[in-house]
């Protein structure tokens, strides 16, 4: 599968949003704003303690890329008139609850062993 760059999913915020279309580079200034913006915001995820992926900060892997863009799409749709913020911060709380299930471990029905002393 395939894995994205931070700057990648940026683009694709961008894009989602509506701000740059889909043919379409963005600006060096939309494209640093959309990074800075995607950081903060996966910051935010790692407090509320949602697990993203395993492996490299830098490297998205594709199963996260729609998901995430979502999510930061959701807070950012109020600052461009897109969304009102009580809209935003309920689906915000369905798209993490997807980000959740993908970042949860499925259990195996072992039984665990351990040693008490």
């Amino acid at each position: 599968m395939p894995s994205y760059t931070r700057a990648q999913l940026a683009t694709r915020v961008l894009k989602d949003l509506g701000l740059v279309a889909s043919e379409e580079t963005p600006s060096a200034i939309d494209q640093s704003w959309a990074e800075e913006t995607c950081q903060a915001e996966l910051g935010l995820l790692a407090a509320k303690g949602i697990p993203l992926w395993n492996g490299g900060d830098n490297e998205i892997p594709h199963e996260y890329l729609t998901l995430l863009s979502r999510r930061i799409c959701l807070a950012q749709a109020p600052s461009f008139g897109l969304s009102d913020v009580a809209t935003a911060t309920i689906a915000m709380q369905s798209a993490e609850a997807d980000l959740r299930r993908l970042g949860s471990v499925n259990g195996t029905g072992a039984v665990l062993q351990n040693e008490y002393y």
